[in-house]
């Protein structure tokens, strides 16, 4: 007798034997024990999950000698003729060849007639999907009223390509992709039985190559049979092309931390390997699908399909980037194995593919750039005066070239909500003036002095715009132009100097020049003024969810998405008002 291939072989033979496909099995078998057979049924589903040895078990149940049961079986006459394909109240027809008007005529006229031996005619039409449309219109009307005796079981891959006028008339079954845990068990059971000698490892292997067909599943369960007396993991690996785990994990590794030379080297390994390159894509999109999962879920173990040792080293990895550089870098790969697919040399389009994928990993977020830059700007305080050690002069460095542009600004809401200078610059200012020095045994600084004020023109005196206006033209021109962006604002002998926004950054500066700006405008007003620099409380922005919908209406936002095929992930508000042309208050 010739050999009989596994997955003949182990054809289920009941609604015992299918995997996977609980939910139907259970509305056939209460269908049946109820007795609410329909006269149509629509079985979809991938290839390989058992759409077509269902239709045969359904067969087998209505036309068992001892039923209609849910349990044929699988003895009587009916049931064998069944099981071998000889029944000739059971009729198989392939849709891919018989999917002329003609062949559906000849359908009709063959329904007429009364089973021969059991009690329905069951008509299974596998790939129906490839009838044409005149055919499927041809066979509306049988479909919706058969002759009582009459089943119809149409079986399909595509089952977005079924007409809805036929799939109205039919209960409609989906079968799902069997799990991965499901496909090892039953593959287990097999081998045991064969006297197969595989380790768990290949096994897990031969389950996850499957993609969810228990058919192809068993179909390399008995390729491998062949190839080995005992089948181990290597061997599974080198029958069916699947990279090396560790492989996937330091390219995962490479890309993570932009390390392209071992990238480059990666590619290298594999072509002079003669890997499939776009085997090895897919099973890297696959990989960092496994990462994604593992980051976001508590419990990975118990979602993903790997052992401790694989595990560990997936949490290894998690570790090393967040979800969304785990997201982009997966998007990316994805788009890789697409362009791959039709690409003259994909070892080039890989290449290229994972160095775009690791600058990835040096990138952050705007809003946390952003975010970054006002925590740097908040925690920044004056530097340390520096203590003199000799009474020579000291050359003053170059000045830096600054346009100083006036603006008048409108004084701020609440002059006491702003931030004032710290009070150890105010206290030496007053220590100063008292001749007072400082305190402080552990640090004794040299009493800084100021050359003789230039003489004020006539009217300055108690004229604070004037005398405001003098210490401009006085000063150097670097401190000019930062006191130029400044709102002053006189409250009894305090002068309140507010910076506003972006001009914030010049705080310190002012802070450290204080005694001077407080000694050259005392010359000039003819009585001494206390000096408090702060910056203006920050206005109140627009609602984020506002401000997005706005932009999005940009017709210039939209071309750019569409052009770099890009999304929105923040939007950050940007005030227009008071922006000077040195730079305004958003620098």
């Amino acid at each position: 007798m010739s050999y009989l291939v596994l997955a003949r072989k182990w054809r289920p033979k009941g609604f015992d034997d299918l995997v996977g496909q609980a939910p139907i099995m259970r509305i056939l078998t209460n269908a049946i024990t109820q007795g609410k057979i329909a006269h149509a049924y629509i079985f979809s589903g991938p290839r390989g999950v058992g759409k077509t040895s269902s239709a045969r078990i359904l067969a087998k149940a209505l036309n068992c000698t001892g039923g209609p049961t849910p349990t044929p079986c699988g003895a009587c006459a009916s049931c064998l003729s069944i099981a071998d394909g000889s029944s000739v109240d059971v009729i198989e027809i392939d849709g891919a060849s018989n999917n002329s008007v003609d062949d559906i005529r000849d359908l009709r006229e063959r329904v007429k007639y009364a089973p021969s031996s059991g009690r329905y005619k069951v008509y299974i039409i596998d790939e129906v999907h490839m009838l044409s449309g005149s055919a499927f219109n041809a066979l509306l009307k049988t479909l919706e009223e058969p002759p009582p005796h009459v089943i119809f079981v149409l079986a399909t891959t595509e089952m977005k390509k079924i007409p809805a006028t036929v799939l109205s008339r039919c209960q409609h079954m989906p079968f799902r992709r069997i799990s991965s845990n499901e496909i090892r068990q039953r593959l287990k059971h097999i081998s045991d039985a064969e006297g197969i000698i595989i380790s768990p490892p290949a096994l897990g292997l031969v389950a996850r190559a499957a993609d969810g067909s228990m058919r192809d599943s068993l179909t390399i369960l008995d390729q491998i049979s062949s190839f080995s007396a005992e089948i181990s993991e290597q061997d599974v690996k080198n029958l069916l092309g699947i990279t090396d785990f560790g492989l996937l994990a330091a390219t995962a590794q490479a890309l993570i931390t932009g390390d392209r030379a071992a990238l480059l080297d990666t590619v290298n390994h594999l072509t002079e390997q003669g890997t499939d390159i776009r085997a090895f894509t897919r099973e890297l999109v696959q990989f960092f699908r496994d990462l994604l999962v593992a980051s976001v879920v508590k419990k990975p173990e118990e979602v993903l399909d790997l052992g401790e040792d694989e595990l560990r080293a997936v949490k290894d990895l998690t570790a090393l980037a967040g979800e969304d550089q785990l997201t982009l870098m997966l998007s990316e790969i994805m788009k890789t194995e697409a362009d791959i697919r039709f690409a003259s040399s994909p070892r080039l389009a890989l290449e290229m593919a994972l160095i775009k994928a690791s600058f990835l990993s040096v990138m952050k977020p705007v809003k946390e750039v952003l975010d970054r830059l006002a925590g740097l700007q908040g925690d920044a305080s004056p530097a340390p005066r520096q203590k003199k050690t000799t009474t020579h002069p000291i050359a003053a460095p170059a000045p830096e070239v600054v346009t100083t542009v006036r603006q008048e600004r409108p004084a701020p809401a609440a002059v006491e909500q702003w931030e004032t200078a710290s009070a150890g610059v105010q206290e030496m200012a007053d220590a100063a003036s008292a001749g007072v020095s400082d305190p402080s045994p552990a640090e004794v600084q040299e009493e800084k002095t100021f050359p003789p004020a230039a003489a004020p023109p006539s009217g300055t005196e108690g004229n604070l715009a004037a005398s405001w206006d003098h210490l401009l033209s006085t000063v150097a021109p670097p401190l000019a132009s930062k006191l130029s962006q400044t709102h002053y604002e006189l409250k009894g002998d305090e002068l309140f100097l507010t910076l506003n926004g972006g001009h914030a950054v010049f705080e310190d500066s002012l802070q450290e020049n204080a005694k001077e700006i407080q000694h050259t405008l005392a010359a000039a007003y003819g009585q001494k003024l206390r000096i408090k620099i702060g910056t203006a409380p920050k206005r109140a922005g627009k609602k984020k969810s506002d401000l997005k919908e706005t932009v999005m209406q940009e017709p210039l936002i939209k071309e750019a998405l569409e052009l770099f095929d890009g999304r929105i992930v923040d939007v950050t508000s940007v005030e227009t008002e008071n922006i000077s042309n040195n730079g305004g208050d958003n620098v």
